[in-house]
């Protein structure tokens, strides 16, 4: 029989450490999306999105830069989330719209998701979905959260079928929703395996716009 004795220190030390490796690391990935964004037909910014995923957790990045020259505005926000599997533990947002700057705050803590903005504190369900589109479960939700105002956003979702979108010049299958808010109607298209692949939406004044992968 052969002993610990008998074999080499190094040895064994790689041993350990191959098993220590196996056991602990996770492997992580990133998905990412790049939008160019257009309002009534005419380009105004860009949507970039980053999602790590390790295991069920998951951390987002968000980062939204629209400006319109002729209207002498602009619009930006930067958001980070962190999820374990398909609930919201963590939400950090700094939205500069027009001058002005608001931040939104949340956590997950003591069963309940407390989520601090402009319109105050309140305490959520411990397993909320903000607006990530990225995931195609927010079409099972009744409300999500508003990443600018910490609103609790009540939804409506219509299945509007499958239609052709044109994805970085191909023609893809998608399958077509639509979310209704209080103010908007969001369009949204995803493929077959659920990759999002686009959106449009329409203000209450009747503004549309549209979201195309670069």
């Amino acid at each position: 029989m052969i002993s610990l004795r008998d074999i080499p220190l190094h040895y064994i030390l790689i041993a350990m450490l191959l098993v220590s490796g196996s056991l602990s690391a996770i492997p992580a990935f990133a998905r990412e999306w790049h939008f160019d964004v257009s309002v009534d037909g005419l380009p105004i910014g860009t949507h970039d999105i980053i999602v790590q995923d390790k295991g069920d957790a998951r951390s987002v990045q968000s980062d939204m830069r629209y400006g319109v020259a002729l209207l002498g505005a602009s619009y930006k926000q930067h958001a980070e989330e962190s999820w374990q599997a398909d609930c919201l533990t963590r939400i950090d947002t700094r939205t500069e719209e027009k001058g002005r700057v608001t931040t939104v705050a949340g956590r997950l803590e003591a069963g309940a998701f407390v989520i601090t903005g402009p319109r105050g504190q309140e305490q959520l369900a411990p397993c909320v979905m903000s607006f990530a589109y990225w995931n195609p479960r927010v079409l099972r939700q009744t409300h999500l959260v508003n990443a600018q105002t910490g609103a609790w956003t009540p939804v409506t979702v219509h299945d509007l079928g499958k239609e052709p979108l044109e994805v970085r010049g191909t023609s893809r299958p998608a399958s077509h929703y639509r979310i209704d808010t209080e103010r908007n109607r969001i369009e949204l298209w995803y493929s077959p395996e659920g990759e999002w692949l686009g959106l449009r939406s329409t203000t209450r004044d009747g503004h549309v716009l549209s979201y195309r992968l670069r």
